[in-house]
């Protein structure tokens, strides 16, 4: 009787924390936020190690935010076993008409406000809340995920 009810608290638990989230449990895309992911038409450059990936930006409040502190020159980190480069940010970008939480694309730029990081995501991690979209980057998952730890990147707008 107690194995019946700790099986069926693990498997409701289970069921909760994929609650609302923006994948499939095979970590396909399922639409997030496709609002906030139509093209502004500006485009930027992160220059790090002699190479340079061009971004589109999104157009939204977050997006246009960090557009307007150009150019920025950030460390690029990984964060932990996930798979994304992280660039912590001085202030907070703003999240006006910011969505909950976002699924990234894979490759994708995006920033999370809980961490106050713009992130580049080179692999399935999931919905979380606090994620808003700000570009697509012209780079492959790999490319990404190469960035050593520690580079320098300048981003500056290129248009």
């Amino acid at each position: 009787m107690k194995k019946n009810i700790l099986s069926a608290l693990v498997a409701l638990f289970l069921c909760l924390s994929f609650a609302g989230c923006g994948n499939d449990l095979e970590g396909r895309d399922v639409a997030v936020n496709e609002d906030l992911r139509i093209l502004n038409g500006h485009k930027i450059a992160m220059n790090v190690n002699g190479r340079r990936f061009v971004v589109s930006l999104y157009d939204n409040p977050t997006a246009d935010d960090l557009l307007s502190r150009l150019p920025l020159t950030l460390t690029a980190n990984n964060y932990g076993n996930w798979m994304e480069k992280i660039m912590p940010l001085a202030e907070p970008l703003s999240m006006l008409g910011a969505p909950e939480g976002d699924n990234p694309k894979i490759p994708e730029v995006g920033y999370y406000r809980p961490g106050n990081w713009i992130a580049l995501y080179y692999g399935f991690i999931g919905y979380w809340e606090g994620k808003v979209p700000l570009g697509q980057i012209d780079a492959s998952p790999d490319e990404i995920r190469d960035i050593p730890a520690g580079s320098s990147v300048t981003i500056e707008l290129i248009d």
